[in-house]
């Protein structure tokens, strides 16, 4: 934590904080404060706070939610002062707050542009930071055992931090693991449908597999229109394995075994090309391209209307396009 950076917030924060509205801070035990900051003492790193009972309570830094400590400077730190949003930012980056801080650095931009070089500066360390905080995130969930986590950070930093050089190595660990996991999921279903993959769901199965590897490709590529065509056609190969289920449906109405692997293999390709779909909109959210970046949600969401990662997504497109800064740095 920057201790001159929360000295310079601080002496905003005590400037405005007659005109704030009533804020609350959690502390680490989960003890929930309402009331308003009115000064640091970067010295000692102590947060002053006068509770809503008129009570002036010290807070030292260590006991606080991160979190809580951003959101009382951001309620009170005005969009339009620009220096003041640069050293917002600068808090939530070094707080890992990432998406915050994106945004407070476009606000920054947005209220002096002249702040811009200073600006790109400070969103260049952020980028380093972040990445080093995936790709760290990653292998601690890898050497849990868990897959599905490390595949979350090692995909965060391929897609929103591909320039960064932490990618060359999220990238090899990513093909080390992902068509590992992913095929893992389907281990027993196979077993269970020998016969029918031999036969009806052969071509089907090709197409599966294809997907996977293309969804994998596009992650890895590090060319953003290479990316976009993999992943375009792992949803082709998606659109097809659908219509060979379809097919297997109709051919055996009557088979409850049938039935029952029909929809399980439908749920494992819906998962797939919402994935798919999902990696084209962040990649259009981080060039800015609000439009086509909920055209790919929304896609995500004809498929799976309940979809978390994809309605979590649609919400940070629509909060970016309103708000015209990056989601990310």
């Amino acid at each position: 934590m920057n201790s001159r950076i929360l000295a310079r917030l601080a002496l905003l924060l005590v400037l405005v904080a007659p005109l704030a509205a009533s804020e609350q801070i959690k502390l680490k035990s989960g003890k929930v404060v309402k009331g308003r900051a009115t000064s640091y003492d970067a010295e000692k790193k102590v947060l002053h706070f006068r509770t809503d009972d008129g009570k002036d309570m010290d807070y030292p830094l260590d006991q606080l939610d991160q979190r809580s400590v951003y959101l009382v400077h951001a309620g009170v730190i005005d969009k339009g002062n620009g220096k003041g949003q640069l050293q917002l930012a600068n808090f939530a980056r070094d707080a890992g707050l990432w998406e915050h801080a994106a945004r407070r650095y476009g606000y920054a931009e947005q209220a002096d542009p002249a702040l811009k070089p200073e600006v790109e500066r400070e969103r260049a360390k952020g980028r380093g930071m972040a990445a080093d905080f995936c790709l760290k995130s990653a292998k601690s969930a890898l050497a849990k055992n868990d897959a599905k986590e490390a595949e979350k950070w090692l995909t965060i930093l391929l897609e929103r931090l591909p320039n960064e050089p932490q990618a060359v190595e999220a990238s090899s660990l990513l093909d080390q693991h992902y068509a590992k996991g992913r095929n893992a999921r389907d281990d027993e279903l196979e077993k269970k449908h020998a016969a029918l993959l031999q036969k009806d769901l052969k071509e089907g199965k090709m197409h599966y597999d294809r997907m996977i590897e293309r969804t994998q490709q596009g992650l890895t590529a590090r060319n953003t229109t290479k990316s976009a065509s993999l992943w375009e056609g792992a949803i082709d190969d998606g659109k097809a394995v659908l219509k060979e289920i379809e097919k297997l449906e109709k051919k055996y109405p009557d088979d409850p075994k049938v039935q029952e692997g029909a929809v399980k293999y439908r749920e494992l390709t819906i998962d797939q090309m919402v994935d798919a779909y999902l990696h084209l909109a962040s990649q259009s959210l981080v060039k800015s391209s609000y439009k086509e970046a909920e055209k790919y949600t929304n896609a995500a969401l004809a498929l799976d209307p309940k979809n978390t990662a994809a309605l979590s997504q649609r919400a940070r497109i629509e909060e970016a396009a309103n708000e015209g800064v990056l989601s990310w740095m």
